[in-house]
């Protein structure tokens, strides 16, 4: 059986929410925790929820008990707490039984990076190696079209990046998305400006709008002023005028740059920030 999925930042799921529990309980078990995926299944009453620390919660009808908070669950994904507290049994997203061992370009290209089996080509970070293939660095990245030919070295020494946003951006053009916490994702925002790949730049400032906090703010609307990132400074300036108490009373916010700070008062002041 199949129930209704629900995406976090939909009207529909917090609507249902509403519906079903009081919504003070729930604001107060994430508190200021971001919520990446919400489920919830009508035939059985049950809901779930994960944050993006990979926290499962659930909450409703939960093995004939009723949960009226968030509890918070040992489990890694959400499918498990209909498998295993919903009555009867479900998933909420639909499942394909049809065995298929057939893998597509894309998800074979995935499958070997950082493969030192059939690598030709690694890179030395931090002093750890990633591995990868010099044809398809080539075909993918400009930059590598023109560094790589010619170029008989099996290994490159890399010490402009850190490991974790270097290997991240080898990643990428093995898999066209990326996997990193908001902190990285600053320094990936960074190389892919290095490198002007515009489309890498966008991904990067998609993550680090999903992982904006009230602590974060300051240093997230810093890094887009540096790297020029426009329409991440805007959302990171909004976010500090809707979070402006708060925001206000950070350790980010006291070491603020001089001009950034002179900056962001006045135009908080012409959106009318300070008005009592």
């Amino acid at each position: 059986t199949s129930g209704d999925t629900m995406e976090t930042g939909s009207s529909d799921w917090a609507a249902a929410a509403i519906r079903r529990r009081p919504v003070e309980p729930l604001y107060k078990a994430f508190g200021c925790t971001r919520v990446i995926e919400v489920a919830a299944c009508h035939s059985a009453h049950t809901s779930a929820a994960k944050t993006q620390s990979g926290h499962i919660y659930m909450w409703g009808q939960c093995r004939g008990q009723s949960v009226t908070i968030p509890h918070l669950t040992h489990f890694s994904c959400t499918d498990d707490v209909f498998a295993c507290f919903a009555t009867p049994a479900v998933s909420w997203r639909l499942l394909s039984v049809e065995p298929d061992d057939h893998l597509t370009v894309a998800q074979s290209l995935k499958k070997e990076f950082d493969n030192p089996e059939t690598a030709d080509l690694k890179f030395l970070v931090d002093g750890k190696y990633i591995y990868v293939h010099k044809v398809l660095l080539k075909i993918r990245c400009e930059h590598f079209r023109s560094v790589l030919n010619g170029n008989e070295d099996d290994i490159v020494e890399m010490d402009e990046f850190s490991y974790p946003v270097y290997r991240a951006f080898l990643e990428y053009l093995y898999t066209d998305s990326i996997n990193l916490c908001p902190e990285d994702a600053i320094g990936l925002l960074d190389l892919a400006t290095f490198y002007r790949d515009n489309r890498l730049k966008k991904l990067c400032q998609q993550t680090i709008k999903q992982g904006i906090c009230e602590d974060n703010a300051i240093a997230l609307l810093s890094a887009a002023v540096k790297y020029e990132a426009q329409d991440l400074e805007e959302f990171c300036f909004r976010f500090c005028i809707n979070h402006l108490t708060v925001v206000t009373q950070t350790s980010g916010f006291a070491e603020m740059d001089h001009d950034l700070l002179k900056n962001f008062i006045s135009k908080a002041s012409r959106v009318g920030a300070f008005k009592n």
